[in-house]
């Protein structure tokens, strides 16, 4: 009998995390739905009604709401990185790169690692983002979230700004970028 303790693996992880989104009560759901709200229609104030939905869902299965105790563009960063991995996914062919598949689903391309898929995708990605948040106060916080997208954590050297990576890690008690809130998929 083997009594070795072992890590969940991440679907292992993701099925948890599903579960407790689950759990959460109707009324509780519908809270954190409308404390994400606003918020997150405030920094985009063009998304889509439907995509408005599916970010807010994802904001609840990755247990986020608004933190008060944090700065805004704290705040800003998380939902950003939220709304790049929703733009990633459905509005681009990220998935396909990643799978070495075509768009209607036959093999008919090569696979590529995702951060070459982010870079392939990136411009429609700025794109869309620009459309979802036009305002020129944003601009600079918004590129600097999405080119952290863009960046593997070993290219992040030691100039890189404190404003696009600083806390991440504290934040779930992770001690590196296993969890990094710019790294959603």
């Amino acid at each position: 009998m083997d009594l070795h303790l072992t890590q969940p693996s991440t679907h292992e992880q993701q099925q948890q995390q599903q579960l407790s989104w689950e759990n959460i009560s109707p009324d509780e759901l519908l809270r954190r739905r409308e404390w994400n709200r606003g918020p997150l229609s405030d920094f985009f104030p063009r998304i889509p009604s439907k995509s408005l939905e599916t970010v807010l869902d994802v904001c609840i299965s990755k247990n986020f709401v608004y933190q008060l105790s944090q700065p805004r563009w704290w705040n800003a960063r998380r939902y950003t990185s939220i709304v790049i991995a929703h733009l990633r996914h459905n509005y681009t062919e990220y998935d396909a790169l990643l799978r070495g598949t075509a768009g209607d689903g036959s093999v008919n391309g090569e696979k590529v690692e995702r951060f070459e898929a982010r870079r392939r995708t990136g411009e429609k990605v700025w794109k869309v983002l620009r459309e979802w948040c036009p305002w020129d106060d944003s601009n600079d916080q918004l590129e600097r979230c999405f080119q952290a997208t863009l960046m593997r954590p070993e290219e992040r050297g030691a100039e890189w700004d404190p404003m696009d990576l600083d806390d991440e890690y504290e934040l779930d008690d992770q001690a590196g970028p296993i969890d990094d809130p710019m790294d959603l998929d």
